[in-house]
């Protein structure tokens, strides 16, 4: 006997299983997507370091900070100068909204 869960069926059980046979139509998707969307860490690669093929992209990158190397757009800038945000001057663009305001016919 095989169950499928069906809870508003007239023959379902207290958990709302319902025979196969006489449950009707099969289950909905859950989802419009063909398949669900997995992120893998399977793929074929060539080490530049070594010439060897991985087959997963972390083994890929142990081998490379094993011997040393870093993986470019990968690694982090350690010295990187702080980026000075420039102070924004709040009294020049009120006074320059108010002038254009003022020649667009608005008073305020």
């Amino acid at each position: 006997m095989s169950l499928v869960h069906r809870p508003n069926h007239p023959d379902a059980d207290e958990f709302g299983m319902v025979d196969k046979a006489i449950a009707g139509e099969p289950t909905p998707a859950r989802s419009n997507l063909p398949f669900p969307m997995i992120i893998s860490d399977q793929i074929e690669l060539k080490s530049m370091v070594d010439g060897k093929i991985y087959t997963s992209k972390s083994a890929l990158r142990r081998s490379y900070r094993a011997k040393g190397y870093d993986e470019v757009g990968n690694e982090w800038l350690r010295n990187e100068p702080k980026r000075v945000e420039p102070k924004i001057d709040r009294r020049a663009i009120r006074d320059t909204v108010g002038r254009a305001m003022t020649r667009a016919g608005y008073s305020f």
